[in-house]
């Protein structure tokens, strides 16, 4: 059984690709406008909240949820960019995924996403690997499922410690794609002769 799904930033760039992918592949989801009041009794109803937001606004309204998701699994797709989009403005030994534990203590959080552009979510022909970090693996697991059903191939790097390396990723990613002037979809992707994909 597909999990229920609220998207918060449904109406930005990175909101509205991922609600396209997620009605196209049948998901029951929700979207919400960030600027307008959230309906909390619905999204916390759901299975999966993602907050498809900007860093600060992401800290911001995961302080308005606070304890309303109890067990649910939270969604963290923000970069803390730099003006300069070459680094993040969270302290070495955190990031943005990490902070939401202190708003929502309850909730099951997963940095996922974060990794794919604009671009790769608009683009019905764009297929990148993208990655998944957590300490709840079962909760994981849900979301590497239906990053999987929107077109995307997940792979989990270990618990939320590694989000630090992940919002990092952006950044060099953006710096290449600027440099070179890359056009169009640009994302990861891991080769390996002979692959296979075991869950670890």
């Amino acid at each position: 059984m597909q999990p229920t799904i609220s998207i918060i930033g449904a109406n930005g760039t990175m909101g509205s690709g991922l609600l396209t992918r997620l009605r196209q592949a049948e998901f029951n989801v929700h979207g919400f406008d960030q600027d307008t009041p959230i309906d909390l009794a619905q999204v916390c109803a759901s299975d999966v909240i993602i907050l498809a937001v900007p860093y600060e606004a992401e800290q911001s309204i995961a302080h308005e949820l606070g304890s309303s998701v109890h067990q649910r699994i939270v969604i963290s797709m923000s970069n803390p960019l730099t003006k300069t989009l070459d680094d993040v403005v969270t302290p070495h030994d955190t990031s943005s995924a990490e902070m939401l534990v202190q708003h929502m203590p309850d909730a099951r959080i997963v940095k996922a996403l974060n990794t794919i552009g604009a671009a790769a979510l608009s683009e019905p022909h764009a297929r990148f690997d993208t990655f998944v970090a957590s300490d709840d693996r079962e909760a994981a697991l849900v979301v590497e499922d239906i990053i999987t059903a929107i077109g995307f191939r997940p792979w989990y790097v270990g618990g939320l410690i590694l989000s630090r390396t992940l919002e990092r990723m952006t950044a060099l990613m953006i710096g290449v794609t600027m440099r070179y002037e890359l056009e169009g979809a640009v994302g990861w992707k891991i080769e390996h002769n002979a692959m296979k994909e075991p869950r670890p």
